[in-house]
């Protein structure tokens, strides 16, 4: 069904639902205190500063979605969840399962940070795949949209993802779900939470499951098990300790053209998180903290012979590997009056990767091994603050010093303005790296990695306006940012001489825009609301690969970034606990590769709109218990995020959940 943009926007105008992404600083009151005073201390959102301090404004641009809402709305995936951030562009190369790619703010698909509790998920070079990140037992999603490499280090190029897992506070709780959808899709959770002002605690474990939308070989099944438990022994001193295990195992029969046609390859991932957050006031003034985190990541893939009668070409591949990290932070927090805090602190980390693969053809059996190691320090300080009533700061600086590329320096400034009762701006300027991934610094054999590779860098500058309107009842937030991205790695099939790398720092690109984003509270149980996002990306420096297939060609766009996205919602409930939602989201054009043609062509993916529907309905005579349903594409919509992959069409969900 073709669904043009005059309907989408008929359609929405009808509704009335949303779910609530505005940046942190910038929350309206709720509809019971529409009046309540905006010059107070705005909230403080972790990941900005890494420290719990309230400022007159707050001096980054960021997005917290609750874990709450998004269970309400019957968002399961951190992917879908990540779509209705301004400036986020999610690509994913097919059905339930498949890879999952972010593009925040123009930046390549390795320029974010993403963290589960403090703990990074990022391979070395900054690759992440959200394919198998769930918001079971999620407290909320903080999300950061700028340079973070100060308080970061590597990969926090364009932003940073931080998700928490839910604590647990009051009596215990019980939390359930189970539920079917169409192609076979089954989900079921169950978990415990509670604690008190000396403990909390939290418990959970969820299946996903579906049987695809491909003919065969399309199964998709991911369990996830999380837990977190808080101590609060006295006024002075906590800790934290937080873990997730998640098991996923995706069959794929699409060939490298899209074609459906293989009947055994699969992909299973297996990943464990653990970390520890703990910190001691020593005076009144100074907190000491540390956090402990690991990281183990186990992919492996399958694709053996369809048949016994597959002999011919490379017909069997068999790959295994662990990546692990494991790091240490400690910092200081000094405040120094009642305006200012210092942080000073050190991260002490180590990424090894140990990998093999067997291949079958008809040259042949062959066997690889691959195994790299490198550690980083980074040495970081912060200070943050009002310097008035009306002016808030934050200035900080980091130097890594790595086992690889040696020492690299960044830098962030920024400072915000109370400008009147209903006006705040601010402005940022800062810089970034992502450091080489193990293959590009690495490999050996017919590709040759180069150790001599120095980090991808970018400088960027933006500028925010929120304003609070009609009462406090519409909030708005405008930024305009500025990036520029230089060193960038590219790989080149022809090299100056036998033996020589095959990787080198060529590239470079720019990545402006501005992100819009508006919440309405329309009435005391409706919201409406709304993003924008112009994303304007532009290669400056092609380097070497002069290739139809380049990525990189000057003057021309950065691949699979919307120059436009529109997302659109509405949310009503009703006094019986009833809600219902809807949210649309528009996706401009953008440039792509048909890699399956040779030459390989280039071409525009066709804009596409999507319209995501759900509700939930309690039933009355059972304390607790309600129906939920969740329609995603409702409309039908045809479309590929990456040529020649078909995105998922229809699909509805309706299960039962207890909450009490």
């Amino acid at each position: 069904m073709r669904f043009n943009t005059a309907l989408f926007l008929a359609s929405i105008s009808a509704v009335t639902l949303a779910l609530p992404v505005t940046r942190s600083g910038a929350q309206s009151p709720t509809p019971a205190q529409p009046s309540a005073a905006r010059d107070t201390l705005s909230p403080a959102v972790i990941t900005a500063t890494r420290v719990s301090v309230s400022t007159v404004a707050p001096t980054a641009t960021t997005t917290v979605l609750r874990g709450d809402d998004l269970r309400a709305r019957g968002i399961t995936r951190v992917q879908d969840a990540v779509r209705l951030v301004p400036g986020a562009t999610l690509v994913a190369s097919g059905p339930t399962g498949s890879q999952v790619s972010l593009f925040l703010r123009g930046g390549n698909s390795n320029y974010v940070r993403v963290l589960i509790d403090g703990v990074p998920i990022n391979d070395a070079g900054g690759i992440v795949d959200l394919a198998n990140i769930t918001t079971d037992n999620l407290d909320r999603i903080e999300v950061v949209r700028g340079p973070a490499s100060v308080l970061y280090g590597s990969d926090a190029v364009t932003g940073v993802i931080q998700l928490f897992t839910r604590e647990g506070r009051g009596a215990l709780k019980v939390h359930a779900l189970v539920g079917d959808g169409s192609e076979a899709s089954m989900r079921s959770e169950l978990g415990l939470s509670g604690g008190n002002a000396t403990v909390g605690y939290s418990i959970f474990g969820a299946h996903h499951s579906t049987d695809g939308m491909l003919a065969f070989n399309n199964t998709y099944v991911n369990d996830v098990l999380s837990g977190s438990l808080r101590l609060t022994p006295d006024s002075r001193t906590d800790a934290r300790v937080s873990a997730r295990w998640s098991g996923a195992t995706y069959h794929y029969p699409t060939e490298y053209d899209g074609t459906v046609a293989d009947h055994n390859s699969e992909q299973t991932d297996h990943r464990f998180l653990v970390s520890i957050d703990a910190g001691r006031k020593l005076t009144e003034r100074v907190e000491l903290r540390t956090t402990l985190a690991s990281n183990e990541y186990l992919p492996r893939s399958n694709d053996g012979p369809d048949t016994k009668a597959d002999t011919l070409g490379f017909y069997g591949y068999y790959s295994r590997s662990a990546r692990t990290r494991r790091s240490a932070d400690v910092r200081l927090n000094a405040r120094l009056n009642e305006r200012a805090t210092v942080t000073v602190g050190a991260e002490f980390a180590r990424d090894r990767e140990q990998s093999t693969s067997f291949s079958l053809s008809q040259y042949g059996p062959s066997a690889g091994r691959f195994e790299a190691a490198r550690h980083n320090t980074g040495w970081y300080a912060q200070a943050i603050g009002d310097a008035t009533d009306r002016m808030s700061y934050a200035f900080g600086a980091r130097l890594d010093q790595n086992s690889a590329f040696g020492s690299f320096s960044t830098t962030r400034a920024s400072a915000a303005f109370t400008l009147g009762p209903s006006v705040r701006a601010h402005v940022a300027v800062g810089s970034a790296f992502k450091a080489p991934s193990f293959f590009e610094n690495f490999a050996a054999g017919y590709t040759v990695g180069n150790p001599a590779l120095k980090p991808e860098r970018s400088q960027s500058a933006e500028l925010g306006i929120d304003a609070f309107l009609a009462d406090g009842l519409v909030t708005l937030n405008v930024t305009a940012y500025l990036q520029q991205f230089r060193d960038v790695i590219q790989y080149s099939g022809t090299t100056p001489k036998r033996g020589a790398p095959n990787y080198y720092n060529v590239a470079g690109a720019n990545a402006n825009g501005v992100e819009v984003a508006a919440i309405w509270r329309a009435a005391e149980h409706t919201t409406i609301n709304g993003t924008w996002a112009w994303t304007d990306t532009r290669v400056t420096e092609a380097g070497f690969d002069k290739s139809a297939g380049a990525s990189y060609v000057k003057g021309e766009k950065l691949l699979r970034r919307p120059p436009h996205t529109i997302t659109l919602g509405a949310t009503q409930s009703f006094a019986t606990g009833a809600s219902i939602s809807l949210t649309g989201i528009r996706v401009g054009a953008r440039d792509d590769r048909d890699f399956a043609a040779y030459p390989v062509v280039a071409l525009s993916l066709p804009a596409y709109t999507k319209l995501d529907i759900s509700a939930v309905v309690p039933v009355t005579s059972v304390n607790g218990l309600a129906i939920v349903a969740r329609v995603d594409n409702a409309l039908g919509a045809k479309y590929e995020e990456v040529s020649r992959y078909r995105a998922p069409g229809t699909v509805a969900f309706v299960g039962v959940r207890l909450e009490r």
